[in-house]
């Protein structure tokens, strides 16, 4: 990776007494000095930006002590001089010189023309070649003595300077503070840092504490800085944030290995691929061209591209399970019967160990190393989901005569608790008011007022956090009241599977999408926008909240008004401690079944596709 075109950073890296690794940009800062460069120029052009000039002066006298102590280590006694003087000791120029040129010597005495052009040059320099001598004789002086002074700066830099290797400690060139958190990170080498890096790509610094995103991207720029002598360039994924990275983009994808890796990264061992499975059928139907179990579920994924969401969640569960059969039973899916598929759901979905093979961390994406297929064990409503997804898989892999049997068929349902659980998860009209008084403002700040129309547009639709987000202005409609003639907006809601819906937006809320809409220097009425545009969006990139996005500036505003519970808003028997975003979802229910709406109104608002769901909302309020 090449260089920044704007000169790196310095830091101390060591400690106050001494500097034990010289780097160019070290001698770069002292030949500035040397130079006469100001303090201030200097330190704006190499310094650290968090630090002041007082920390470039502190470097600038460790550098002229540490190259004298060097210079009389070896012996080198004019680079022990020369490299102590300090900016001024050597001007480049003595005066100014009070010499007219001969033109203007001509002009002052012989205006007329009266002397040859011979006569002239020798009344000219009778007269100032005297005068000047001691000041040419000093001018000299002085270049030669900076010309030494320059010729010992190179030698030490040509006999000190060392660029880091990968076997180098952190601590020998990175700040003090943050090789210190890297060390607590079990990060002690240059080399520690690069795989630490690679492994967990743009936002490695999540994993370090208190190493933000600045400190993060100024240790980037020095290894990018010093790719060549490290020899290893970071890679793509490495340096940019995921979301500059299209899907496809070779920087996001991993080498086929054998092992727990990703659906699309597995290599599967020869001896298990399904060609020869237990269960396969006789004979394969006309236009099933798989012949081993990846391809077929490859084949199974490809045909139910309902929704990304219903693609991850079908991925994901054929993943597991070809992973499980593979290096948990040592079988080829196609060779699982129905104990192993009652095992699997029962036990290892309950509990997947061992847990350092299996169980890693929700924020680690597909492309990383240190990805994992389970978070914890599922709980017994995603396991029956689990259960509910193979079965259907593997019984289109029967209908494709890839399977002879099911092996699902015979496992039973998973004994599960209500569908939705919105007991003690939504608040009371009180507590609702409260939430919204604190979150309101005299004047907003663009973060602000997005923050309180999402709310308030989640509170007033009641939105699952994914449609909230897929929100656009294209979905607005304004249409007349029946009756009153006024005017009023509707947002269209695509349905999940099923028809979609027209969901009444107030005036109150309207009013602050106007706001925010203008807030981003976008027309006031949304018919005049794209219809692309977000409703709630990223002031950065312009582009949508992404529904995680979104679950977290939800559960900031229901969490700030925590600071209401001394006051007596929220009792400590409220359940109010982990808020999540489809808290505002029950919320909303509860309000308008208790206002008098009727369970079909709500349930079409909803989105649900039985009513039993809308009045499960009716029972816990009871």
């Amino acid at each position: 990776m090449s260089a920044a075109a704007t000169p790196p950073v310095i830091h101390n890296a060591e400690n106050r007494a001494s500097i034990k690794r010289l780097t160019r940009q070290h001698f770069a800062l002292y030949r500035g000095y040397l130079d006469g460069v100001s303090v201030e120029q200097l330190h704006a052009t190499y310094g650290d930006t968090t630090t002041d000039v007082r920390a470039t002066r502190r470097l600038i006298g460790l550098l002229r002590d540490t190259l004298s102590s060097a210079a009389r280590r070896t012996r080198d006694v004019e680079a022990t001089h020369l490299l102590r003087l300090r900016p001024g000791s050597i001007p480049a120029r003595v005066g100014a010189s009070t010499t007219p040129t001969l033109e203007a010597y001509r002009e002052a005495i012989d205006p007329n023309g009266f002397h040859s052009e011979a006569e002239l040059l020798e009344l000219y320099r009778a007269e100032y070649s005297r005068e000047n001598a001691p000041l040419d004789r000093r001018i000299s002086r002085n270049a030669r003595l900076r010309r030494r002074q320059a010729d010992a700066l190179a030698r030490m830099e040509a006999s000190l300077v060392q660029a880091p290797q990968p076997d180098h400690l952190v601590s020998s060139w990175l700040e003090p503070a943050i090789a210190s958190r890297l060390h607590r990170a079990h990060i002690y080498t240059l080399a520690d840092l690069l795989g630490f890096i690679e492994r967990r790509g743009h936002r490695w610094h999540s994993g370090v504490e208190r190493v933000g995103p600045k400190a993060a991207r100024r240790v980037i720029d020095w290894l990018s800085l010093h790719a060549d002598s490290l020899g290893h360039t970071l890679s793509q994924r490495a340096v940019t944030p995921r979301r500059h990275l299209d899907s496809s983009d070779p920087a996001l994808a991993r080498p086929r290995e054998m092992g727990i890796v990703p659906l699309e990264a597995l290599d599967v061992p020869t001896g298990l691929n399904g060609s020869a499975g237990i269960n396969r059928a006789k004979r394969s139907a006309p236009d099933g061209d798989f012949n081993t179990d990846l391809q077929a579920l490859n084949a199974w994924l490809a045909g139910h591209q309902h929704s990304p969401h219903t693609v991850r969640a079908y991925r994901r569960e054929a993943e597991r399970l070809l992973l499980w059969a593979i290096y948990a039973k040592e079988k080829a899916l196609s060779s699982l019967d129905h104990n192993d598929c009652a095992e699997y759901i029962e036990a290892f979905l309950n509990d997947p160990q061992p847990a350092v093979q299996w169980v890693g961390s929700a924020k680690i994406e597909r492309t990383h190393p240190d990805w994992r297929p389970f978070i914890g064990g599922l709980s017994d409503r995603s396991r029956e989901t689990a259960r509910a997804i193979l079965r259907a898989m593997c019984e289109w892999l029967v209908d494709r005569s890839y399977l002879e049997s099911n092996p699902f068929s015979g496992c039973a349902k998973v004994a599960t608790g209500p569908r939705i659980d919105v007991a003690g998860r939504s608040l009371s009209l009180r507590q609702w008011n409260t939430v919204v008084q604190t979150n309101t403002r005299a004047r907003y700040s663009r973060q602000e007022l997005r923050n309180f129309l999402a709310l308030q547009l989640a509170y007033a639709t009641g939105l699952r956090r994914a449609e909230l987000a897929d929100c656009t202005t294209g979905q607005l409609v304004r249409t007349t009241r029946s009756g009153s003639g006024s005017k009023h907006w509707q947002l269209w809601v695509a349905g999940k599977g099923r028809p979609g819906r027209r969901i009444s937006i107030p005036d109150s809320v309207m009013a602050l999408l106007i706001a925010f809409l203008q807030a981003r220097d976008l027309p006031g009425n949304p018919a005049a926008c794209a219809p692309n545009t977000p409703l709630l969006a990223n002031f950065r990139t312009g582009q949508a909240l992404t529904a995680d996005g979104l679950g977290q500036v939800f559960r900031q505003l229901l969490r700030g008004s925590k600071a209401n519970w001394n006051r007596g808003f929220f009792g400590p028997q409220s359940g109010f401690r982990n808020p999540s975003t489809h808290w505002i979802r029950h919320t909303h229910s509860h309000h308008t079944l208790k206002q008098g709406e009727s369970c079909q109104e709500v349930r079409i608002r909803l989105g649900h596709a039985h009513i039993s769901t809308t009045r499960l909302y009716l029972k816990s309020s009871s």
